[in-house]
């Protein structure tokens, strides 16, 4: 079985050879060859970097844990190393120094006027602020529509009543105070 495989590719290259006089097939599968390895080291190359990404990661989770779990022990009293006691005193001091500065920020900043999540703009459905003339997301102008004034009828007759009136118009009957 051999001798004939081994015949075979005889017959291949002597065929490839007979129609590539000029080396063409030849430099074209070469360079197919190449750009084969090339493009192999380049995956490669990049498996090893994205898991040298993955362990650098992986190392600043065991850092943060690592610094977490000191600063715990410095707050239940319970660290003795002293250079690790300095370091944790120090992150004591930032945080002082963060409070102090968000305190001072807030009392620069203006107040953030509170969104009503039911006021919303009936052009684009945005959330607008209450009490604002525009809608900040299109700028359609916001009009409150006036409050219809509540209407009343006669209990007897169903006849429509105006505001403060003492006596129905249709059947005359006293209009009970409300």
């Amino acid at each position: 079985m051999s001798d004939i495989v081994d015949k075979l590719v005889e017959s291949a290259g002597q065929v490839i050879s007979g129609v590539d006089k000029s080396g063409q097939i030849q430099s074209a599968i070469s360079g197919l060859r190449q750009r084969m390895a090339d493009a192999d080291r380049k995956r490669k190359i990049n498996q090893v970097k994205q898991r040298l990404q993955d362990l650098q990661a992986q190392e600043a989770q065991a850092i943060n844990a690592l610094s977490a779990q000191v600063l715990a022990l410095h707050e239940a009293k319970t660290l003795t190393q002293p250079e690790l006691v300095s370091l944790c005193k120090r992150v004591d001091d930032i945080r002082v120094q963060i409070q102090e500065q968000d305190a001072e920020l807030k009392l620069l900043q203006p107040p953030q006027p509170e969104l009503k999540p039911e006021a919303r703009c009936p052009n684009c459905g945005a959330p607008v602020i209450a009490g604002s003339a525009f809608c900040q997301s299109c700028g359609t102008r916001l009009v409150e529509q006036p409050k219809p004034a509540p209407v009343r009828f006669c209990i007897k007759c169903g006849a429509p009543l105006r505001e403060g009136a003492l006596f129905c118009p249709q059947c005359g009957e006293t209009v009970p105070k409300t």
